[in-house]
């Protein structure tokens, strides 16, 4: 089997190794589909050998199962959740298992790859699936981020709602919007003009894309004064601004990491008198499956919107260079192998 490392920022190494034995309560995985994810590019810039949490969106057929692993037979369409819950503590007791804090992360405790061609999982991690090809059945797990913040941030009927960054997640989180029955949905993009994901934002519902780039929020005629939700999908740079453009009594809600400036300073005064919430939303561990793909299936959010560009593994180079350098045409890249 073929498993993909990065030697060296953007080049990789596509190495022969054989094909691993399923543990306890694990499972062979043949590897169908590898949706390229924000952070496997950061991987890609990296300088030393990387496995571990190179390429976490996948779909499969399960190929063999390890003692103890009876839930899936072999042929079974599955995709990995990034992250599970524990099912026995205080938290997931007390039907809070998104506070878990002791279930296993695919990121962090599994040896995982998928760039390659077949992998190990833990049953636990698994999700079967039917009624998607592999690579729409990939944009699961980013789905899941998007409903992880669409969920915290409260969306109801005939909000007003502003998302902000335009990225797969951004986009997925407009498309929820709009099902959810906002009434204005207000796409707000910084740097960079990518004029396919500008169209898609359009086609997803939203009311109106604004670039800050050139049109100063502060100056922007919201119809209410300002919005009732905000999805923040981009650094922690942007809160102060944003909370800005929130009514009274606005909630936003936030996703984005920058781990060299992840400081930010705002009045809490004026967050206290216009009752402001500001939440987190952090889908570890991974909820909502089973929900996205039937969101997938039923084209709420359609995998064709977002699937741009696929790829065999033996190309990775050759796609993840491109992204790096001219991503104006890209949504989602997705590695595929054919299917039988």
């Amino acid at each position: 089997m073929r498993v993909v490392y990065v030697k060296s920022p953007f080049q990789f190494d596509i190495r022969e190794t054989e094909i691993p034995e399923p543990g306890e309560n694990q499972v062979l995985l043949d590897v169908r589909a590898c949706a390229v994810c924000g952070t496997d590019m950061h991987t890609a810039e990296s300088d030393a050998d990387i496995f571990q949490s190179f390429g976490h969106e996948i779909a499969g057929v399960v190929v063999k199962n390890g003692p103890g692993s009876n839930r899936f037979r072999q042929g079974d369409k599955v995709v990995i959740e990034s992250g599970t819950f524990c099912h026995v503590c205080e938290n997931c007791r007390n039907g809070r298992p998104d506070l878990c804090t002791n279930g296993l992360s695919i990121l962090e405790d599994v040896e995982i790859s998928g760039y390659a061609d077949y992998m190990l999982v833990p049953e636990q991690a698994m999700v079967a699936f039917d009624g998607l090809d592999f690579k729409e059945a990939a944009l699961a797990e980013p789905l899941g981020v998007a409903l992880d913040l669409f969920y915290t941030t409260g969306i109801e009927v005939n909000d007003d709602v502003a998302v902000v960054g335009l990225g797969p997640i951004g986009l997925m989180a407009i498309a929820l919007a709009k099902a959810a029955g906002a009434r204005n949905i207000y796409a707000i993009q910084g740097s960079g003009r990518s004029k396919a994901r500008i169209e898609l934002a359009k086609k997803l519902g939203a009311t109106d894309v604004i670039l800050t780039s050139e049109t100063e929020l502060a100056r922007y005629t919201f119809p209410r004064g300002g919005v009732n939700k905000i999805m923040i999908t981009a650094a922690p740079a942007v809160i102060p601004d944003m909370m800005k453009i929130a009514a009274y009594g606005g909630i936003i809600g936030f996703l984005g990491i920058d781990l060299q400036h992840g400081d930010i300073t705002f009045n809490a005064n004026d967050f206290h008198f216009r009752k402001l919430q500001l939440r987190a939303s952090y889908a570890v561990p991974a909820l909502w499956f089973p929900r996205a793909l039937d969101l997938l299936k039923s084209k709420v959010v359609d995998p064709e919107d977002f699937i741009t560009q696929t790829f065999p593994l033996e190309e990775i180079e050759t796609y993840f260079t491109k992204q790096k350098n001219d991503s104006s045409d890209v949504i989602k890249m997705v590695m595929v192998k054919a299917e039988d």
